[in-house]
């Protein structure tokens, strides 16, 4: 039994180094998009740096770095072709900026999370958000960005257990596929990359409107605006008071 396991584990290992570098090579041909979705993540980075840093708790701002981090891992993900993967990182980025969020308004929670006594539900997070004195006030209007973000991770969710077909890497139980070049794969995550992205961001613009308005940061402001379509942008400077320049 121990020499056949062995045996296995060596035909195992060769089998996924042998396949690796082969999705890697024609992924590597989707350049365009790959830097697409690193400019996206650079737009968390540019919150971070521009608004997050000093102006929130440790503790909260501990959170958002987690959630850049999960974009960055989704990312990865994608070049490799692991897409399920690549979702389920996805799915970790919206948890972890939502409570970054949540953690910044309730010390006391916060307290009690590292101490391994407060585990809020995402729902519980995102009823609180549309209940911010930021966001109430917009109601339902696309501009916050909660709704996408909502069904952003009721999708993602189903990826992260299966419970779609579509979300599945391995199409038998007879064929287990690690990576794929697949590329309606490649498609559906970007464009769910793309979706968790640009609904965070109208989040934070939201919540932060004060700290974008007139001249300030125009950096992250313009980083921001390449994210959002010509309507959203409009809605920012309306409702928002936010001017987004495209360069």
């Amino acid at each position: 039994m121990t020499a056949e396991i062995e045996k296995g584990f060596d035909d195992f290992t060769k089998l996924w180094k042998n396949e690796f570098p082969g999705v890697i090579a024609d992924l590597d041909a989707h350049r365009a998009i790959y830097l697409q979705s690193y400019s996206r993540i650079a737009s968390m980075n540019a919150w971070r740096a521009s608004v997050l840093d000093g102006k929130i708790s440790a503790g909260s701002l501990e959170f958002f770095a987690e959630a850049i981090n999960d974009a960055l891992v989704s990312h990865i993900w994608a070049r490799f072709g692991a897409w399920r993967s690549a979702l389920m990182s996805l799915r970790s980025c919206i948890e972890n900026t939502v409570y970054s969020l949540y953690y910044k308004d309730h010390p006391i929670e916060l307290t009690l999370w590292e101490n391994g006594k407060h585990r809020p539900t995402f729902s519980e997070v995102h009823t609180y958000l549309a209940g911010h004195p930021e966001i109430e006030p917009l109601a339902a209007s696309p501009v916050t960005g909660l709704a996408a973000i909502k069904g952003e991770y009721g999708m993602l969710s189903r990826a992260v257990h299966a419970s779609a077909k579509s979300f599945r890497m391995s199409a038998s139980m007879h064929h287990v596929v690690f990576w794929t070049s697949d590329a309606t794969s490649l498609g559906q995550w970007r464009t769910r990359e793309r979706h968790v992205l640009t609904a965070l961001n109208l989040l934070l613009l939201s919540i932060f409107r004060t700290h974008l308005q007139g001249t300030q940061r125009r950096g992250l402001r313009t980083a921001v605006a390449n994210l959002l379509s010509s309507p959203l942008r409009n809605r920012a400077k309306t409702e928002l008071k936010i001017n987004l320049p495209t360069s």
